[in-house]
């Protein structure tokens, strides 16, 4: 395809004016015959300054020219910057008219002021009546019509129609949302759902262009899900062109509505919220505190955007953030692992499964949620699993099997109620809120690890005690930083050698350590992003610093002997997440 660039567009452009001009010179003076009579020879010079003024005030298309030439016909070329017509310089000037809507304005008021001085003058033949200048308008259109096609370079652009007022006067909304709305609030240690105060905004009309977009907040209902959110809309038109104005289209993420005409005086536009997205295979549903980002929504209401006087509304859109009124619900009860001791003698005691309970609701309505159930059923399988290893650790260094060990160890004893789900904040925002409560033991340890170290014959008894109880207790409000809601732990162990007669001479005893050296019991817990990014997961970690003992073997000949003994390495012990 022939492509010009803008120096060969504008010789074209050149080329295509002066053509325009000759046909333009015969048409306006078929139109304006008194005039191009009176002006005689200097009649070409006057087309020509006419025309040189249209393109200086922005007019391009031959026949805005012609129409503009037709003014200068009536009033004088550059009549606007004349003396007595400051209402011509007022609207040539208003830079929130486009040049063709100038040109309008500009056709419209000279028929208002030829209206005018007729019915203030004596009848007079020399005048030009209102009537002679339509048929004057109207020769130039018939003219410009006849010449379009045989007169063109470019063909495939027909002289535009003369511009027909079209213009919006005001819009009045309202958002109406659906009644009743409800929250979870804990009251007396339980939650219950309780009706919010029903929002009723006053309507609020526009009338004038918006300096900047106007965004509605909209709680709804996701189709199927109840009653939904409206706009109450009504248009008010300034002026009509046809059948086709005023246009309201509605585009939501379902898809577009559009109604036109007459359609448009009162309209009520359902504003469905988001529907939730399918749970997540292996994370379940969203995650804690999350809100699914709003449906965005536009409501255009439009026409041609032409006055006969003044600035124009032309176009107003109201942008739409539909959230989803959707409140959520989880409580989370967990009990203790039971103590053990290892070597396990016989059958493991048995784990309290009926202890434990994750339960997930929206609106009052149970959500499946398997996969945060199991992950909370398998914390205490986990951490059992964690003692095995650590058992096996410690009896990897000490001497035939000596080692034992004895554990109370319960993670997350207790329980916790978080709500949250999108609700109007005081400023009349829409806003994510969470509430909640979290009362848990994060752990409760009394871990015991005894056994016997043998150096070079001579054997001493050895055990480490971690012991203490580690709270986790918080209240959930508005505005908190979740990932703050978190709480960590480290317990020493104490250490304790004896050394055991055998009948050499050579005794063990345990030496001073370096600081870091003495091992801990270390863990945090809390809320974190989950993986996918859509809300907060419960965390648990649990580990074990190294543990070392420094010997001593006192002997009456070789006198005393130093060795830094591990006693446990790095472990983690448990790394589990859910929801």
């Amino acid at each position: 395809m022939l492509q010009l660039n803008p120096e060969q567009l504008e010789k074209v452009e050149a080329l295509q004016l002066k053509r325009d001009s000759r046909e333009l010179l015969r048409l306006l003076g078929s139109a304006w015959p008194e005039v191009a009579q009176q002006l005689q020879a200097r009649w070409p010079a006057f087309v020509d300054a006419a025309l040189e003024r249209a393109q200086q005030i922005g007019l391009r298309h031959v026949a805005e020219l012609a129409r503009y030439a037709s003014l200068c016909c009536l009033w004088g070329a550059n009549f606007e910057a004349r003396p007595r017509f400051d209402w011509a310089a007022a609207i040539a000037a208003d830079p929130q008219l486009s040049p063709t809507l100038r040109l309008h304005q500009l056709t419209h008021r000279s028929r208002e002021e030829l209206v005018r001085r007729a019915a203030k003058a004596a009848p007079s033949g020399d005048a030009l009546t209102p009537a002679g200048f339509d048929k004057a308008q109207a020769a130039i259109e018939a003219g410009l019509a006849r010449a379009a096609c045989g007169r063109a370079i470019f063909l495939d652009q027909p002289p535009p129609p003369r511009p027909k007022a079209c213009d919006l006067a005001a819009i009045t909304f309202a958002v109406t949302e659906p009644k009743p709305l409800q929250a979870y609030q804990g009251q007396d240690g339980a939650w219950r759902r309780v009706d919010l105060v029903p929002r009723a905004p006053q309507p609020e009309t526009l009338s004038a262009p918006l300096d900047e977009p106007r965004v509605l907040p909209v709680l709804s209902r996701a189709v199927g899900a109840g009653a939904s959110a409206r706009l109450q809309l009504a248009v008010t038109t300034q002026a009509i062109c046809d059948a086709h104005h005023p246009e309201v289209l509605h585009v939501s993420g379902s898809g577009r509505l559009a109604w036109r005409g007459a359609d448009t005086a009162r309209l009520s536009l359902t504003l469905h919220a988001p529907p939730s997205p399918p749970p997540d295979p292996k994370l379940g549903p969203a995650g804690i505190a999350h809100g699914e980002p709003p449906d965005m929504q536009t409501v255009s209401i439009t026409s041609c955007g032409i006055r006969n006087a003044g600035a124009t509304l032309g176009r107003l859109e109201l942008g739409l953030q539909v959230h989803a009124a959707t409140q959520h619900l989880v409580e989370i009860r967990h009990g203790a692992l039971p103590a053990q001791a290892w070597p396990v003698e016989g059958e493991a005691p048995p784990l309290n499964a009926a202890s434990t309970a994750c339960r997930l609701e929206a609106d009052g309505h149970a959500e499946l949620a398997p996969a945060w159930l199991k992950a909370w059923q398998g914390l205490q399988p986990t951490a059992r699993t964690g003692l095995e290893k650590l058992f096996i650790a410690w009896s990897r260094q000490m001497a035939g099997t000596s080692g034992r060990m004895e554990a109370e160890m319960a993670p997350l004893v207790g329980q916790a109620d978080i709500s949250w789900g999108w609700q109007r904040a005081a400023d009349g925002s829409v806003a994510l809120r969470v509430l909640g409560a979290i009362d848990f033991a994060a752990l409760v340890l009394d871990l015991k690890l005894s056994g016997e170290l043998d150096w070079a014959g001579s054997r001493a008894r050895i055990s480490l005690r971690a012991q203490g109880r580690s709270e986790w207790r918080a209240t959930l409000a508005d505005g908190q930083d979740l990932e703050q809601v978190k709480t960590s732990w480290r317990q020493p162990f104490i250490l304790s050698v004896e050394a055991i007669a055998n009948g050499q001479p050579a005794l063990l005893s345990a030496g001073p350590l370096a600081e870091g050296l003495g091992g801990a019991v270390v863990g945090e817990c809390g809320l974190r992003p989950r993986p996918d990014g859509r809300g907060m997961q419960w965390f648990y970690r649990l580990a074990i610093e190294p543990a070392h003992v420094r010997l001593l073997r006192q002997d009456p000949l070789g006198g005393t002997q130093r060795k830094l003994c591990e006693l446990l390495p790095a472990l983690t012990l448990v790394d589990w997440s859910a929801g």
